[in-house]
């Protein structure tokens, strides 16, 4: 019972810790936080805006677990279809990361690294650029949203649910954290060295989400294929 109990607070950190660094959310909202947090800004201020911006990113897990509730077993009955789905939307993400002439065409450009995500005006707007953008790398974390549904559909002692979500909630604010604890000048040179760098961790970060997205829409081909 002890074991299972931490594995299953193990693997909450883990998923935490997946999505907090998935390609989809990293490095566009550390680029963002980079920007936001000025150099002249203590670190208690810090810490309260990566809070708020993690609070916006669990706060969207939360809805998917609550709308998971009731369509879990659809989930489960077309399962190969939708993790196909959600690997072609990765791969799409994935050829806009690497073409800035298709988000000129689609107009999508303010996804690109080089401009980021608008600095919000005061912690109501960094929770909703955390929030939107969760929504956003869902389908990159998307095998992770199903062993967090998996994970706490199966729990029915209300103790290890919380303690999950906490380990939960640890590992998506650890990477941030990280962040906001540096002191302002060297969050200066990292967010200059990011945006010198940002067209190759650009076409770098589109290479894996394609390689991430075939990978998921294998299992359906390999069906069709079988047909």
């Amino acid at each position: 019972m002890i074991l299972d109990v931490l594995l299953q607070a193990a693997s909450s950190f883990g998923v935490g810790l997946y999505i907090a660094t998935s390609p989809c959310l990293f490095p566009l909202l550390p680029l963002f936080l980079l920007r936001t947090l000025q150099s002249e800004e203590s670190r208690t201020r810090s810490v309260l805006v990566t809070g708020v911006l993690s609070s916006g990113i669990l706060v969207s897990l939360v809805i998917f677990l609550f709308l998971a509730q009731f369509i879990g077993l659809l989930i489960i009955m077309y399962f190969t279809y939708l993790q196909a789905v959600l690997g072609s939307i990765i791969i799409f993400i994935g050829i806009l990361m690497i073409s800035e002439r298709l988000r000129e065409i689609l107009r999508l450009s303010n996804l690109g690294m080089q401009k980021g995500p608008d600095s919000p005006n005061g912690l109501v707007g960094v929770f909703v650029i955390g929030f939107g953008y969760a929504l956003l790398a869902a389908p990159c974390t998307g095998p992770a949203l199903f062993a967090l549904v998996a994970l706490f559909g199966v729990q029915s002692e209300l103790f290890v649910s919380i303690l999950m979500f906490v380990l939960l909630s640890i590992g998506v604010f650890i990477p941030y954290l990280a962040i906001a604890i540096t002191t302002g000048e060297a969050r200066d040179r990292i967010a200059t060295k990011i945006t010198t760098s940002a067209r190759k961790i650009e076409v770098v970060v589109g290479v894996l989400l394609v390689i991430v997205g075939v990978f998921l829409t294998y299992p359906l081909i390999e069906i069709a294929i079988g047909l």
